[in-house]
């Protein structure tokens, strides 16, 4: 059995069956809802819940990073059995959660000096994310070592790419991470953005002005991606993800087929509150990550 422990903050969407089902020991995020007190994503607050808020009463969540206890307490009983940990994050760019974890490293090393603790910045956050740790721990699991998984996982997240079409600026505004997409005139509130995270960073892909158009860019974002990259799709894994449109899955699906017919697609899955709370509602996106043979490891 492997000595390996893989951990995650909440950002990465996993649901509470796949991570338990993938051994990946998930950190949660807090939510907050019209002020009420913050509750840990998916353990005290369900999706359910957290999307009437957000669509039935136009009300706008916010979340709180895990605290630097929550990852101590998490680390300790693997370091106890000595075993090496992984803990991949949510990009430094859109939280602190990277810092949390780096300082709750800090703390045990003094107690645990002969422990291993690699705390990965992902680059990466939700279904992009989550493709990264489902290598990792299919790694752990063919007797991968930590040392070669963190690898794969500085290597591929350079690799590792969001693109996503959100509903609006609306909640990007309230939330104060509109950044770059400003560019795009926040007046024009009928436009869907259309968004890249690579690099870690948040990119204009362009905007349009209607779903069907925007998910079309979606594919052809996608594709342009391998062309420019010369990269092979059949060696990468994709996702889609979606906040609350799921009618819109399968022509994103037919779209993607169209353009890059050797890219393996996983099943959908559905946005958590931490990333919709500051895209909105109308969120729909691609995630594709290179799988670990593709790297000389």
């Amino acid at each position: 059995m492997s000595n390996v422990f893989i951990f995650s903050d909440g950002s990465c969407d996993l649901t509470k069956e796949e991570s338990a089902r993938l051994g990946i020991s998930v950190i949660p995020f807090y939510v907050s809802m019209g002020g009420h007190q913050y509750q840990k994503e998916l353990e005290e607050l369900s999706l359910d819940v957290f999307y009437r808020f957000m669509l039935e009463e136009d009300g706008f969540p916010s979340t709180s990073l895990p605290s630097v206890h929550d990852y101590v307490e998490a680390f300790t009983p693997v370091l106890e059995q000595g075993g090496q940990i992984i803990s991949c994050h949510i990009t430094h760019t859109l939280s602190g959660s990277v810092q949390s974890a780096q300082t709750a490293k800090l703390i045990l090393e003094e107690t645990y000096p002969d422990g291993e603790i690699y705390i990965i910045d992902s680059w990466n956050a939700t279904g992009s994310q989550a493709l990264l740790l489902k290598e990792a721990a299919r790694m752990r699991d063919a007797d991968k070592t930590a040392v070669q998984i963190a690898s794969y996982l500085e290597q591929a997240k350079e690799d590792a790419r969001i693109i996503f079409m959100i509903g609006g600026l609306k909640h990007l505004q309230q939330g104060g991470r509109i950044g770059k997409i400003a560019a795009l005139s926040s007046s024009l509130l009928k436009i869907k953005p259309v968004i890249i995270l690579k690099g870690g960073e948040i990119h204009v892909g362009g905007a349009v002005r209607s779903r069907k158009k925007g998910l079309q860019k979606l594919a052809e974002l996608a594709l342009f991606h391998f062309q420019e990259s010369g990269e092979d799709p059949s060696q990468y894994l994709a996702n889609i993800g979606v906040t609350d449109l799921f009618e819109e899955v399968p022509l994103l699906r037919e779209y993607l087929r169209q353009h890059l017919p050797s890219l393996p697609l996983e099943p959908f899955y559905q946005i958590g509150a931490t990333i919709s709370s500051h895209t909105g509602p109308g969120t729909t996106g691609v995630c594709f990550v290179k799988r670990f043979e593709a790297y000389n490891l």
